[in-house]
Order: structure tokens, then sequence, then C-alpha cells
């Protein structure tokens, strides 16, 4: 079930709030939350309007409903002392766009396949949708696309996405413009051989970054939503480095 998802940590070291992608899963999640868990924080993850219900619901998704939606949900948590936003690809867009609204509130932004460019049609592109069309379910790879889908577009209604498309499109814009107001530190993880999202998106991110500071991670047998067992390792690692010593001490205000 593609469902919103809640882990209460009393340790009280802050929250990881999860941000799934165009047409993505809360799902997707599940490790990293129970990563970031074991490592003291709760975690929280948000089902986008549009997604986990049929094609016809998703084709009304907007910019400003996906928005809208991570705002409220941040604001549920904004009692915790930290707070962490992690987006994959589009869920990334939203964070940035939700540590821009909320300021100091926001203390880390962690960014899975963040796109600001996409990559052009490819080899690489035509074997993973072979792959995802024709292995058998229960291949790790294919396992992890249907899990990280909560939308099921058929041939014939394709054209469902047009629209939420043009506001994917509409977003990455006006979120490329708002780079140089971040002002948290921020990790980005890019796949080498991403079927979706150009690895280029990482130079835009560290050109419009100016007022904060930046780590970043290639991987290279990752795709957009599969990562083999020892590079999902490096992805955890790498995030609970930032939510351990990444963050915003509000009396300094210093990162």
């Amino acid at each position: 079930m593609h469902t919103p998802s809640f882990l209460e940590n009393s340790t009280g070291k802050g929250i990881v709030i999860f941000i799934h992608g165009f047409m993505g899963s809360p799902r997707q999640f599940d490790k990293l939350a129970e990563c970031v868990y074991r490592a003291g924080f709760s975690a929280a993850s948000v089902l986008l309007p549009g997604h986990g219900s049929t094609a016809k619901e998703f084709s009304s998704g907007t910019m400003e409903s996906w928005l809208n939606h991570v705002y409220a949900e941040t604001e549920r948590f904004l009692w915790h002392d930290k707070i962490y936003l992690v987006g994959h690809s589009m869920g990334g867009l939203l964070a940035i766009n939700t540590a821009v609204k909320y300021g100091e509130r926001v203390s880390g932004i962690f960014l899975i396949a963040c796109p600001f460019k996409f990559r052009t049609f490819s080899k690489q592109t035509i074997s993973v949708r072979l792959k995802q069309a024709f292995c058998n379910k229960r291949h790790p790879m294919k396992a992890a696309y249907l899990t990280s889908s909560s939308i099921q577009l058929r041939p014939s209604i394709i054209w469902r996405i047009v629209k939420p498309t043009s506001e994917l499109k509409k977003l990455m814009q006006i979120t490329k413009d708002k780079l140089h107001d971040i002002r948290v530190p921020v990790t980005a993880v890019y796949s080498a051989y991403d079927e979706l999202v150009s690895v280029d998106s990482l130079e835009i991110l560290k050109t419009g970054l100016t007022q904060t500071t930046f780590e970043s991670l290639i991987l290279s047998d990752s795709l957009h939503a599969y990562y083999p067992a020892h590079e999902q390792a490096a992805i955890e690692k790498q995030l609970v480095a930032l939510c351990e010593t990444g963050g915003v001490d509000y009396e300094s205000g210093s990162t």
C-alpha cells in the first residue's frame, strides 16, 4: 500500500521528513526511514496529492498542491528542534522550496536524483524500460521500481501525465531560481547511469548553492530508483552523517 508513514523516536534528536518524486511512493524510503530511526531520529514519509490512487486523480496534480501539502506536513513537526528534509527526484525540488519557506526551522537537506536537467533518450533508458517490462517481479531492480511507483499508467491513458509533467517543469524552474536562498547544509546524491535525471544536474546545484555548505556523492551502479545494497549503504551513511553533524545552531545562526 502506498500510504504515508511515521516512526516516532523518543530520543528527541529531531525528525527526517521524506518526500517522494513524480509518480513516486513513500514506500521507496522504507530502508532510509529505518536507518535514521536506528540513528535516533523520528521519520515521516509523505504521500503527495494525486499519488497512491488512480491515473485520473494523478492527472489533476499541480505544483501548488504538491508544495502546499509538503508545507502542511512540515508544519506538523515544527516543534522538533531539528528537521531534515530528504527528497527523491521531484521530491528534492519540493524539499528545496520548503527549506526556503521555513528558513532556520529546517536544519539540512538531502537530495537524491534532484532533477534540474533530464537525460536525453538513450540506450540506457531503453535498457531499463525493457527490464522493467520483462524481468520477473522478484528481480531486485524490477521490485525496486514497483515499490517506488504509486501510479499505474497504461499506454491507452498515457496522456494523463501531460499536465503533471508541465507542472513538474514549472517547479524545476522556480526551484533553480531559489537555490541561492538556501542557507542550510545540503547533500546531493546522483547516479551516473540514471536513466531519467542527468548527472549534469549536480553542476547546476553547485553553481546555485552559494550561501551554504554542499556535499555530493555520485553512484556508479545505481539507477533512478534502484540502488544495489552497497550503494544503498553509502546513501544511508551519508544521510546519517548529515543529520548527526549538519544543521543550524539557532542561537548562533551558524552551520
